[in-house]
């Protein structure tokens, strides 16, 4: 049986976040908690402190005026993993500085499950 997963989506109101939310959301034991990029780092802090989430993935376009948000982030909460993603090129920046090249949307779900 597969872990359960809290997953915070930090993205915009468009294809990408709805996406995102609900093909994660439709694996068995995973709960994902989607904040709209009208909000800003402060609010994901918030949703990061109550939810104690697994995962924050953020639209890269959430943080283009916000310098280092996701590095603050795990500043403040080092045991989450924090994942990037960019439709611009297709690439996902992992916490831990990995890049992958994205061919195809199982990709995030493989990222997810990778507990190294």
């Amino acid at each position: 049986m597969a872990k359960s997963k809290m997953i915070v989506v930090w993205g915009g109101e468009d294809i990408l976040s709805s996406s995102i939310e609900l093909f994660l959301a439709a694996k068995q034991d995973w709960k994902v908690v989607r904040i709209s990029n009208k909000k800003d780092l402060d609010a994901v802090i918030l949703a990061v402190e109550t939810t104690q989430p697994d995962i924050v993935i953020i639209h890269q376009e959430c943080i283009k005026d916000q310098t280092n948000s996701a590095l603050q982030l795990l500043k403040r909460h080092p045991a989450i993993k924090v994942i990037t993603i960019s439709l611009e090129n297709n690439v996902m920046d992992v916490y831990s500085k990995k890049k992958i090249l994205v061919k195809q949307a199982s990709d995030l779900i493989t990222v997810i499950e990778n507990e190294r």
